[in-house]
């Protein structure tokens, strides 16, 4: 099969690791599969314009809060030019693309050009309201938009079942049209045998409770620390090892403080640093994850043999059962998850045992390839309705 892969990510974000993973997973079962990137942001997050850089930023400081999504939604008309020509020079059987909010440039240009379209949805455009309040949010649009194309999608794949739930919810879809694909490891990268990164001696001998990610409101960070806080006073020989940037890191620092030594904070760091830094790990900690989230990181800790404590939502049921591959607990209670964290710390055998069967369920239907072969999938079953209408 010929893919065209496009999607809206630039910069350094973690996404890329994503689309990597997929087109490399892809390419090694035996199909074409071509990325372009569409962001026309710069790094820095301005737009390609004609304006001076003076006036742009003077522009951006006093209307960037309400020009925004107006912007992204003014731009879907050059996305779909730009997309009608790769369409053309690509001639690709389908079009897979991964979904950005109030971006519906993807289902005019695929429509236009009567090309088979698959959409990879991450998350609901309902979340961008609750994360992303640093702007004006256009009323209405974000649900209209979501509706608009993924009705006109001939299949979609969503990373976890309560996604896919909250879709044919909201948008009266058939739940026929969606297939669940959680994210997947790179077990060549993520296993048990690696070595720990150098860093990681820092931190005396003892039980290493770990957490990758940036440091928002939306994961929990005052969880971590308040878990961190009641661990390390009843076990001394809990250590804790933070791996991120963000808002709130600074005050998870200041909290922590009293633990001295105790406390390895690295600040960001590159993917490809992280996995000897997991290696450090004993227990790995999702203080917090949205309803609808597959995190990568769990998956990428449970490769690595890592014990994983998390919520009990629904995707991460999908990914652990409890007591067998992780410890879930009670969402947003602080109690319930330093109960789990300080069971394990207590409990070597446990860990151990937790760690192993991750790993094993991993390598068994977790891995990147697996993660390709259902999106090629709904690839083929989009291209097979095609063919029937036609």
């Amino acid at each position: 099969m010929k893919l065209l892969y496009v999607h809206f990510l630039y910069g350094e974000d973690t996404a890329l690791n994503h689309v990597r993973q997929f087109s490399e997973a892809a390419r090694a079962l035996g199909h074409k599969v071509d990325v372009e990137a569409l962001n026309f942001a710069n790094a820095d997050g301005r737009g390609s314009s004609d304006e001076g850089p003076d006036l742009r930023a003077a522009v951006k400081k006093r209307l960037g809060r309400y020009l925004h999504e107006p912007k992204e939604i003014l731009w879907n008309r050059r996305y779909a030019r730009r997309l009608g020509a790769l369409l053309d020079e690509k001639a690709p059987d389908v079009l897979l693309a991964r979904d950005e909010v109030l971006n519906y440039s993807f289902a005019q240009a695929a429509s236009r050009r009567r090309v088979p379209l698959v959409v990879e949805v991450n998350a609901p455009a309902v979340e961008s309201r609750l994360y992303l309040d640093q702007y004006w949010h256009v009323p209405l649009a974000a649900n209209r938009i979501e509706a608009w194309k993924l009705r006109r999608a001939d299949q979609v794949t969503v990373v976890s079942g309560a996604l896919r739930d909250h879709l044919v919810s909201r948008h009266g879809l058939a739940a026929d049209k969606f297939t669940v694909v959680p994210n997947g490891a790179d077990v060549d990268v993520f296993h048990p045998e690696i070595e720990p990164a150098p860093e990681v001696a820092a931190l005396e001998p003892g039980v290493v409770v770990g957490f990758v990610g940036s440091f928002q409101k939306w994961h929990g960070t005052e969880m971590l620390s308040s878990m961190a806080q009641s661990v390390g006073a009843e076990h001394e020989h809990a250590r804790f090892l933070f791996v991120g940037d963000g808002p709130q890191l600074e005050p998870v620092r200041c909290q922590l403080e009293d633990l001295g030594p105790r406390v390895l904070l690295t600040g960001r760091r590159a993917h490809a640093e992280v996995p000897g830094l997991v290696a450090g790990f004993d227990i790995g900690v999702v203080a917090q994850a949205a309803f609808y989230m597959s995190p990568l990181k769990v998956l990428e800790w449970m490769a690595a043999g890592v014990a994983v404590v998390a919520p009990a939502y629904g995707p991460l049921q999908e990914l652990i059962d409890d007591g067998v591959h992780g410890l879930l607990f009670e969402p947003d209670s602080v109690k319930a998850l330093t109960n789990a964290v300080a069971r394990l710390v207590a409990d070597p055998e446990l860990r151990q045992r937790l760690g192993a069967a991750a790993t094993a369920r991993v390598r068994e239907e977790l891995t990147w390839t697996d993660n390709a072969r259902k999106v090629l999938g709904a690839c083929d079953k989009a291209l097979g309705l095609r063919g029937k209408a036609a």
